[in-house]
């Protein structure tokens, strides 16, 4: 029995929202009734009104990706509608989507169940959309489109055969049709009702005087379920915001861009951020988009009487699962702790995201950031395995990976393929199961070949991005693709291949030193960088060297350029301060403006929340706590931790054979670990194996 792909009828309807159906009359409720299902661009598969699975897994076409779903416990005797509400935004979609075209599939034992079976279709004319924002976006926004949703309108225009598009063809297949079938590889997405009601903060219930200012009081990602009642025709608009706007502007990453202020003030502020629009019907009207939203205040506004009967929030993301923890006696860690965590998973959904309100994408630069954090506070590996493998595909026949993916917007940022590199080593490091294909080594090697030839030939082409550095035109250090810090990259990442296939690395490139701090020969343009000093530092170690101390005092004399905050792990990383907590005032800084999530760079911020800059987590494990992999698997660890002024922390890490615990309380060490070990501290190193330890210094 074959499995078709169904669709409208003609390419004219193929943009917009469409519900699939078949109908089952059982004369009794079957024990399983297992089905695979998949939609191009999205679905939602609701069985006698119940939602039961949503998605696709978001993929490319190459790698296509199916859901299977037992419909049994959501079927009752007699008649039963199985109903799949598929849409597709074409242009205006989410960059991050990919898709060819409008289509549905359901592959079942039972032939009425298998596409195009007893399915008919009918186009939802009620449902539309288009961009939409409260102000004109001065900033790069590709998450889709705002939804209109008219209650006045009828449901649809009538049941319809669909169309058959193609057949399905598993990925690998001698024969691919245009969609590569692969099972989902990561879990379903959650969706958990928040209980705690939004606060009012201006305006009441109706509309008329001013709107309505909902503060959720911290920043979600989740589907507003919206019910509203008033006169017919009556537009209700929704304004998501992170934080509302000021009037003025100052200087940032972006150039000159207006300021948000802090973040939990209204007086004086403007909503200015993507909205949905409800047209109001006979009855009262209850919303929920199809896409979710970003936001901690939400705006509404009518053009005629109006009230809010209700306003939930369905929050959504990656259904992170944290194991770890941090804490100690010094009363800024657990905030920093709280909000960095918050910042990752509402930077996780069925792929890593830079920032959940202006893009979703995954940039391979800050996914690498992300995946080690992952390693470090969840056992889970599934989604930072789908990365690794989504930016390996993503390589194109200059031997670069694409700076982003899923992406239908092609993009280089020639760095990210050498960080993408380093996540296969970090993969080796800290997952105990993947092993690293050889196809992916041979692809780092083609990116680091690459990325060589780039410098050779001085070249200005692609997005040479290191730091959103004040006067680094759009975060290029100066010397573009030969600048010292592009270098060191390639250098420290042309040693990870080699450590993971057990080879020699390649000898060391040509470095000098000008006033004390580092500078590649090939740089001419050079100027001083804590970035440089970073790298510099990690390759020292990534060669099995002492790293050098870190030159605090020349750069200051030099007025070297600072890192920002996605950087900033790498320069922590290698100066391994005495004292990690004095690091973190910009971090300290944020929670006090207001920041329930950790922003893209320093104020004035395009983004109130991005993954990048979560890392703190990292350092309490890495830096203060000193819990390090030697080994592949994680199968030794090295601890050399660093308490600084802490008088006593806790660190209890979980790992893929258990947890390793490092507890510093009364001038002594409490080690429990399950893998032979490393530590330092002091100057004195010794080794242990698996188990309690307890260490006086």
């Amino acid at each position: 029995m074959t499995t078709f792909w169904i669709g409208p009828n003609h390419p004219s309807e193929d943009v917009g929202v469409f519900v699939f159906r078949c109908l089952l009359d059982l004369a009794e409720r079957p024990e399983a009734l297992c089905v695979d299902v998949s939609a191009d661009q999205r679905y939602k598969l609701y069985v006698n009104g119940e939602l039961v699975a949503h998605g696709p897994q978001r993929g490319d076409l190459n790698r296509w990706f199916y859901d299977s779903v037992d419909l049994a416990p959501y079927l009752r005797q007699g008649e039963n509608e199985i109903r799949a509400v598929v849409w597709n935004f074409g242009w205006l979609a989410p960059v991050a989507q990919m898709g060819l075209r409008t289509g549905f599939l359901c592959r079942s034992e039972w032939p009425n169940l298998t596409t195009p079976g007893e399915w008919e279709y009918a186009r939802l004319e009620h449902w539309g959309f288009e961009r939409m924002t409260a102000q004109p976006v001065s900033f790069y926004m590709e998450v889709g489109p705002g939804e209109i949703y008219d209650f006045r309108l009828p449901a649809s225009t009538g049941w319809k055969k669909p169309k058959l598009i193609a057949d399905w063809r598993d990925r690998g297949s001698r024969y691919e049709s245009i969609w590569a079938m692969t099972p989902r590889s990561i879990p379903p997405m959650r969706r958990d009702l928040r209980t705690k009601p939004p606060a009012v903060r201006r305006g009441s219930g109706n509309f008329l005087s001013g709107g309505l200012l909902l503060d959720f009081e911290e920043l979600l990602c989740a589907y507003p379920v919206v019910v509203l009642t008033g006169d017919p025709g009556t537009t209700v608009t929704l304004t998501y915001d992170e934080g509302l706007w000021e009037t003025t502007e100052a200087t940032g990453a972006y150039g000159s861009q207006a300021v948000k202020g802090h973040r939990d003030e209204v007086e004086d502020k403007e909503a200015r951020g993507y909205q949905d629009k409800v047209i109001l019907g006979d009855v009262p009207c209850s919303f929920e988009p199809l896409w979710w939203r970003t936001f901690r205040y939400v705006t509404l506004e009518s053009d005629g009487p109006a009230s809010l009967i209700s306003f939930d929030a369905v929050e959504t993301g990656y259904p992170y699962q944290i194991y770890s923890s941090f804490e100690a006696d010094e009363a800024s860690i657990q905030p920093i702790w709280s909000t960095a965590i918050r910042t990752l998973e509402r930077c996780a959904g069925e792929t890593y995201f830079d920032c959940p309100y202006y893009e979703q994408l995954q940039y391979a630069g800050d996914t690498r950031l992300q995946v080690l954090a992952h390693y470090y506070i969840s056992s889970d590996r599934q989604l930072a395995r789908n990365a690794i493998t989504q930016l390996g595909d993503s390589m194109q026949a200059n031997g670069l990976t694409q700076s982003r993916f899923p992406n239908r917007t092609t993009q280089f940022i020639p760095p990210f393929s050498l960080w993408w590199v380093m996540m296969l080593h970090d993969q080796m490091l800290y997952d105990g199961e993947a092993h690293v294909e050889e196809h992916q080594q041979r692809l780092a090697r083609l990116a680091i070949d690459t990325f060589t030839d780039l410098q050779r030939a001085e070249t200005t082409q692609h997005w040479m991005f290191a730091d959103w550095v004040p006067g680094w035109d759009a975060g290029v250090p100066p010397g573009g693709a030969n600048a010292t810090v592009h270098h060191l990259t390639r250098e420290l990442a042309s040693v990870a291949p080699c450590d993971i296939s057990g080879q020699q690395p390649p000898p060391p490139g040509y470095f000098s030193t000008v006033g004390g701090l580092i500078s590649s020969d090939l740089d001419r343009d050079w100027r001083p960088s804590e970035h440089a000093e970073a790298l510099f530092r990690l390759l020292q170690v990534a060669r099995g060297h002492e790293p050098s101390a870190w030159p605090a005092a020349e750069l200051r004399a030099a007025n070297a350029a600072q890192t920002t905050l996605y950087f900033s792990y790498y320069k922590h990383l290698a100066m391994r301060p005495e004292n990690y907590l004095a690091e973190l005032g910009p971090w300290q800084q944020m929670i006090e403006d207001g920041l329930t999530t950790f922003a893209e760079t320093p104020e004035p911020a395009r983004s109130d929340c991005h993954a990048w800059s979560a890392h703190p987590v990292l350092g309490f494990f890495q830096i203060v706590a000193g819990i390090t992999s030697t080994s592949a698997g994680w199968r030794k660890a090295k601890i050399a931790p660093n308490p600084g002024a802490l008088s006593r922390f806790n660190a209890e890490v979980v790992h893929p054979l258990g947890c390793i615990s490092v507890r510093w309380e009364d001038q002594a060490f409490d080690i429990d670990t399950p893998v032979p070990t490393e530590f330092t501290y002091g100057g004195k190193t010794e080794s242990f194996g698996p188990g309690k330890h307890r260490i006086r210094p």
